[in-house]
């Protein structure tokens, strides 16, 4: 056990080092509002179009003694009450991007620790979950040359880099699990003149009970820091007349956060003789799960640092400032995060197949940035993800490729930036594997998935982004926190 806790801890130390030296975005599109926005999901989530809301990891049935890999589903938080044993992920992106303009192109890829977590469950009810991942990413560099009328040529250069991490610690509870039991308990059917409930207001009451036994409520209170640097320059390399500009701006910020969520789902185990008296339990059950998500729009607390300079270029190309136009260190402001909710729906059939869509809003329009109003719109964002098993509890010759986990999905973002009256709206297109592994009674996980995906548009002068990207995660399942009797 302590071995164990020795292991987290050095993993968490090891991530927040990693956090702060790897670069995560190349993307021009990262000037604006807080960078790039990192997705919350983990690997097997990512292979399945990033789609989560209604995605519920209850499959955790023994059979011959082996229990299935279990996952975390850190977007939606109410999802943690079904993790039933000592859970571990940590997982990493390789990303490779190509950018396109009117008459340039520009190849980029990196390697990049993504997150890491720990899930638990507690008591028989309720499960918790912490962890580490990026929150967004700032990393661009960009040169525009124009001519300019009475002045000749113009470089206007833009650099940032940096981001914003987050910490997320999180409970989930499902306080109605006993629901149906009790209602089947005390309201038995049956077909005759005994029965206590009529048959329509049986089904009512048994549907209702149904959705308040599978109904679960989760919360993350989530911890964002770090730093972001931004600067631009105004050259004017064949004038005398015109002194260049500097400006550059550096923040800081650390400040809590949440964001909660809700599931709930209704099971079909049988279904009705042609007599319509009895009914005969189905070979596989259906499930239809459906979801809600909110992360908040806190206002949080940054500190920042703003000059802006005027300077020339002596003849051995060093700067030489001419004068402080402004200059303001250690200022407070805000920041106003965009208010985002997530509806999901899911089918799953027995332990084969199952399918989630997700449908979610971010208020961009209300975000503010040193309490400036933004100029940018809200996105809506869809995405439809597929998980397939040939045969979950496969055994002899060739068990197994039939207990593989095959993965399928797609996304798409209608976009939040606005440049000269274009949306930069992106998609993606996903497909992945869950490969089972581990010795013993329990057993782990080995996720991978690759993604194409493409962001922006060469039209009105703007840039394109084609990108493949490798998600890898890695899943370690166990009874890690247990008191034995017997040494």
């Amino acid at each position: 056990m302590k071995n164990r806790l020795a292991f987290i801890l050095f993993l968490f130390v090891l991530t927040t080092s990693f956090y702060k030296a790897q670069n995560n975005t190349f993307s021009p599109y990262s000037r604006y509002g807080l960078g790039d926005m990192n997705s919350t999901v983990f690997a097997h989530t990512a292979a399945m179009g990033g789609a989560y809301v209604a995605l519920k990891p209850d499959s955790g049935a023994l059979r011959n003694g082996m229990a299935e890999a279990m996952f975390i589903n850190a977007g939606n938080p109410a999802a943690y009450p079904y993790i039933k044993y000592s859970t571990l992920e940590v997982g990493g992106t390789f990303i490779n991007s190509t950018f396109k303009g009117n008459n340039s192109s520009l190849n980029k890829w990196a390697t990049n620790f993504t997150y890491g977590a720990l899930g638990f469950p507690i008591r028989t009810n309720g499960g918790a979950c912490f962890g580490i991942m990026p929150y967004s990413s700032v990393g661009y560099d960009l040169k525009n040359t124009v001519t300019e009328e009475g002045i000749g040529s113009v470089s206007y250069l833009y650099s940032g880099s940096g981001g914003l991490n987050k910490v997320f610690a999180g409970y989930g509870i499902m306080p109605f699990k006993k629901a149906l039991i009790n209602f089947r308990t005390h309201n038995l059917y049956v077909a005759d003149s005994l029965k206590t409930l009529g048959q329509g207001a049986y089904k009512v009451k048994e549907l209702g009970n149904k959705l308040l036994s599978d109904l679960s409520i989760g919360f993350n209170a989530n911890y964002i820091f770090g730093s972001m640097e931004q600067k631009a320059r105004v050259v004017y390399p064949n004038s005398v007349f015109f002194n260049n500009t500097y400006r550059e701006r550096s923040l800081t910020l650390g400040d809590f956060t949440g964001n909660f969520g809700i599931q709930t789902a209704i099971t079909i185990d049988s279904i009705k003789q042609k007599d319509g008296l009895r009914k005969r339990p189905m070979a596989e059950k259906v499930k239809i799960t459906f979801g809600y998500y909110m992360a908040l729009n806190n206002a949080l607390k940054v500190n920042y640092d703003a000059k802006v300079l005027n300077y020339i270029l002596n003849s051995g190309g060093s700067e030489v400032i001419r004068d402080t136009v402004l200059y303001i260190a250690d200022q407070k402001g805000t920041i106003t995060l965009p208010l985002e909710q997530g509806f999901g729906i899911g089918f799953k059939k027995g332990e084969r197949i199952n399918v989630v869509a997700d449908f979610a809003i971010t208020n961009w329009s209300q975000f503010k940035y040193l309490d400036n109003v933004s100029d940018l719109k809200d996105n809506y964002r869809v995405a439809l993800g597929v998980n397939y098993v040939p045969e979950k509890y496969a055994s002899g010759s060739g068990a197994f490729f039939r207990k593989l986990n095959y993965r399928f999905g797609l996304n798409y973002n209608t976009g939040y930036i606005n440049i000269k009256n274009t949306i930069i709206s992106s998609y993606g297109i996903t497909a992945g594997l869950g490969i089972p592994v581990g010795i013993g009674r329990l057993s782990s996980m080995v996720n991978v998935s690759v993604q194409y995906g493409q962001m922006g548009t060469t039209n009105n002068n703007l840039i394109k982004e084609n990108y493949w990207k490798v998600n890898f995660g890695f899943n370690f399942s166990d009874r890690w926190f247990q008191k034995f009797r017997h040494d």
